[in-house]
């Protein structure tokens, strides 16, 4: 007669059996959705289009106020979350477009990050000679020439004037 050889468990072994068929389970269902989305999701990549990123030529930060590529030049700097903003983007449209032989007007955009640590709503220093002593307001023109600044003028009516705008 053969002895039947009795198996006794202990209810850790019984736990880690179950935690193993758990497992085991997630990744046959985890391999299983992997699987059928290989199958049935066929992106065609020749549909969509890659385009490099592109240097904008008109807009600038304050930190690069002085570094234009022309001799003279205008910067208008405003923020473009105010109401008045379409008026300034209006101004160096027609400008740009009406004049004879205009001066290249670069924009600064008040609100964006790089831009924050000279914008002011109030007390702006018209006098500054370099970047560092900038305290912009929104509604600025100012007019660099050979890297200097030469000119600085806010408000709609003197950078309307300025331009030569009506």
């Amino acid at each position: 007669m053969k002895k039947d050889r009795v198996k006794y468990q202990t209810e850790e072994q019984k736990e880690v059996i179950k935690f193993v068929i758990v497992v085991i389970i997630l990744v046959a269902i985890i391999m299983g959705v992997y699987l059928l989305s290989k199958v049935l999701i066929k992106p065609d990549v020749k549909e969509y289009e890659y385009t490099a990123g592109e240097v904008s030529d008109s807009a600038m930060s304050v930190g690069t106020i002085l570094k234009g590529k022309e001799d003279e030049y205008y910067v208008l700097a405003f923020d473009s979350d105010e109401f008045d903003s379409v008026s300034y983007s209006t101004i160096k449209s027609y400008y740009e477009n009406y004049q004879e032989e205009p001066l290249k007007v670069y924009i600064i955009d008040l609100k964006n990050a790089l831009n924050r640590q000279s914008y002011v709503k109030e007390n702006s220093n018209p006098n500054a000679k370099t970047v560092k002593d900038l305290k912009i307001k929104s509604g600025t023109l100012i007019k660099v020439s050979k890297g200097k600044i030469v000119k600085y003028l806010e408000g709609y009516e003197s950078i309307s004037k300025e331009l030569k705008v009506s």
